[in-house]
């Protein structure tokens, strides 16, 4: 009797597998279903805000030997203790070093946006200054 119950469920587990339609949720996926979502540079780089104020990026740019993965979060909102704290001068160590949360300063994170093409307004309202973490993708040696 056992067995013919525990046989029912595994069918009807199979079945169910067998008909739950597959779906890839990511960044590229979410498009049209976040608000928050922000395509920039023809879909290389794909950024989401989440409400914590938390900032996601994947950017997939072909001059990098693979996609990679940055971490924004306001210093003011957020503290960290295992944060490497770097000043405009040792900037390249963030891309040097994988998984690391790094806190830049105002200035510090102006001169990395201007390094990076960027408008280093986007500093401003960061009075506190923020803290980065980068992680390479399937990055190969």
């Amino acid at each position: 009797m056992n067995k013919k119950i525990l046989m029912i469920i595994m069918a009807c587990m199979f079945v169910a597998i067998l008909v739950t339609p597959v779906v890839a949720i990511g960044p590229t996926n979410a498009e049209g279903k976040n608000p928050n979502l922000v395509v920039v540079m023809g879909g290389m780089n794909t950024q989401i805000w989440l409400p914590s104020g938390v900032m996601n990026e994947w950017i997939n740019n072909p001059m990098h030997p693979g996609p990679f993965r940055v971490t924004l979060m306001d210093a003011a909102k957020f503290q960290m203790k295992n944060a490497i704290a770097i000043g405009p001068a040792d900037l390249m160590q963030i891309f040097a070093t994988e998984n690391q949360w790094f806190l830049l300063s105002q200035p510090a994170f102006a001169a990395l946006l201007t390094i990076l093409g960027a408008d280093p307004a986007i500093a401003n309202p960061y009075n506190q200054g923020i803290y980065m973490k980068m992680v390479f993708v399937a990055w190969a040696p």
